[in-house]
């Protein structure tokens, strides 16, 4: 397997031509690097990722055979798919969301599984603590995540409370009381 210097020596000793025809092929050739171009340049292949994320969690979430790794696995593999940081932050959000609805339907799947699912909000919650008007724009999708992890156990719902009430207080959604003096 080429290291990344390796990498960087051959992609220096190409030619412009040789290295768009490189680029071409593998685009042609792989899934994942289409994936990772396409969302580089096109937003709206970002919220096709998002959407085919959905559709996968929705089948690996709800099988019989219930996997968290696999349900992991896949998103560690959507994530690998796009260099935009707001598309992978809405992977995490739909990861936990998944996670909380079949909670809420089949009941307690145990404390690795609610850390998984936090960890996933907090991913999501991170990346938007630092792009206000992202976090604007996806309040809500949070909200209901905290709606639908209500009924969970393992103080998951007020524990996402929480954590949604520290960025809001960290983008001064709220009025400083010690602020007049």
């Amino acid at each position: 397997m080429m290291t990344l210097t390796q990498y960087k020596k051959v992609i220096k000793s190409l030619t412009r031509d040789e290295l768009e025809a490189h680029l071409f092929e593998m685009f042609k050739s792989s899934k994942v690097f289409k994936d990772i171009e396409s969302s580089w340049w096109s937003v709206e292949s970002n919220d096709e990722l998002i959407a085919s994320l959905q559709k996968r969690l929705e089948k690996v979430f709800w099988k019989e055979q219930f996997s968290l790794s696999e349900c992991k696995g896949v998103l560690n593999d959507y994530l690998s798919r796009t260099v935009d940081e707001g598309t992978k932050a809405l992977m995490h959000l739909a990861f936990a969301a998944e996670a909380a609805e079949l909670s809420a339907v089949y009941g307690d799947y145990g404390g690795r599984f609610y850390n998984s699912l936090e960890s996933s909000a907090e991913k999501f919650l991170n990346y938007a603590k630092l792009h206000p008007d992202f976090f604007s724009l996806h309040e809500t999708e949070f909200e209901n995540l905290i709606s639908t992890a209500d009924p969970l156990g393992y103080g998951v719902s007020d524990d996402l409370g929480y954590m949604m009430e520290n960025v809001r207080i960290e983008l001064g959604y709220y009025d400083d009381p010690d602020g007049d003096k």
